[in-house]
């Protein structure tokens, strides 16, 4: 059975296009390469000269790190929300849908809601990894 596979691994050298025989010879030379190379060149380094180094010390002209602003910009300015933390909120003195929060369609308010997710929470529970409904660990 050896002699067989090796007349047919012959067979199949003999019978591969030449472009496909010239780059998987380029292929094994790049990977050699690569394992023979330093990941790096080391290049030379010079050490700076205590003179060089005063200079450049002295050349140094810090730069505030961010830019000063006018006390009226207008990213200072706050908005003053007032009233409970509901569907509609007070901003400014004026009523707002509060698009902030899950709830600014109002349902949470709604008797009929909270008693069917009072019965959803007997019914199926509830977990900290994941919905127990999901992971099929209730009882029908």
């Amino acid at each position: 059975i050896a002699v067989y596979t090796q007349c047919w691994s012959s067979v199949y050298f003999l019978f591969a296009p030449a472009y496909h025989l010239i780059l998987e010879g380029i292929l094994i030379l790049w990977i050699i390469r690569l394992l023979f190379s330093k990941t790096y060149k080391l290049q030379e380094r010079s050490d700076l000269t205590e003179k060089e180094k005063e200079e450049l010390i002295e050349e140094w002209q810090p730069e505030p790190l961010v830019p000063l602003v006018s006390k009226d910009h207008p990213s200072l300015s706050y908005d003053v929300v007032t009233g409970p933390p509901s569907h509609r909120i007070i901003v400014n003195g004026k009523e707002c849908i509060n698009f902030a929060s899950f709830n600014f369609l109002g349902l949470l308010d709604s008797e009929r809601v909270k008693l069917k997710a009072l019965s959803s929470l007997k019914k199926y529970g509830v977990g900290t990894c994941g919905p127990r409904g999901f992971y099929g660990t209730f009882g029908r």
